[in-house]
């Protein structure tokens, strides 16, 4: 009898390794060890991708020797092979910011998207107000202590971020679309602006994101937005 279970729990663990695991983990910033989410974990041999959470953490089904690849916008892309385990591996990961060094770029009429014709006309138009800076102190005490209490200055100061906030706002709405949101979830209507306004795109991530990483990055979202409509309306 005793033979016969020793058995059972050889073939039982010999299964276990053939058959898909689970690979676990925390992925964070190398240099700071802050918890990094949405950071896309790709299994290379099944196919199969996951996310961080806000916590950093994520989870996958790998087997003995799959390739994991962790891939986040900003940071280096790492590769790593599934551990040994007998159900659960636990694989942390630290990702490295990518130093991004910029090739001279002459700016030609014809390599300028709407945008940034439309930007540069805007600053064209409002360049004094754009360019008013305060005073020094030092250099001159006097006209930095009247500049204080100047309507006229403050109300060109706080233009000046108006100004840049509606130009980030404005970048983002050129890469972060309801077309392109509807075509990836099939979203129409005002489900659209429910999902968009719950889900905001970062200036940095609009910025630096490939288009790749852009559609995954909506996709993953819109799974998450469609399990909190799940659970709300259970709760209903």
């Amino acid at each position: 009898m005793r033979i016969g279970l020793l058995l059972y729990f050889i073939v039982l663990l010999g299964s276990g390794t053939l058959a898909a695991q689970t690979l676990q983990g925390v992925v964070t910033d190398r240099a700071t060890g802050l918890a990094l989410s949405k950071v896309t974990v790709y299994n290379t041999i099944t196919r199969q991708v996951a996310y961080t959470d806000a916590n950093g953490f994520y989870t996958i089904v790998a087997r003995l020797g799959d390739i994991i690849v962790f891939s986040y916008v900003g940071y280096v892309t790492l590769q790593r092979y599934k551990p040994q385990s007998v159900i659960i591996a636990t694989m942390n990961i630290g990702l490295e910011r990518k130093e991004y060094e910029l090739e001279e770029f002459y700016v030609r009429p014809g390599h300028l998207t709407q945008y940034q014709l439309d930007s540069a006309e805007r600053a064209t138009i409002y360049k004094i107000p754009l360019q008013r800076r305060p005073p020094s102190p030092i250099m001159s005490p006097v006209s930095a202590i009247a500049e204080q209490f100047s309507r006229k200055a403050k109300r060109t100061y706080q233009f000046q971020k108006d100004f840049a906030r509606i130009e980030t706002e404005k970048f983002i709405d050129t890469r972060y679309t309801p077309e392109l949101v509807t075509s990836l979830t099939g979203l129409t209507g005002d489900s659209i602006g429910y999902f968009m306004y719950a889900y905001p795109m970062h200036y940095d991530y609009a910025r630096t994101a490939s288009n790749l990483e852009m559609k995954m990055w909506i996709r993953a979202n819109y799974k998450e937005w469609l399990l909190k409509l799940a659970d709300s309306l259970k709760l209903h």
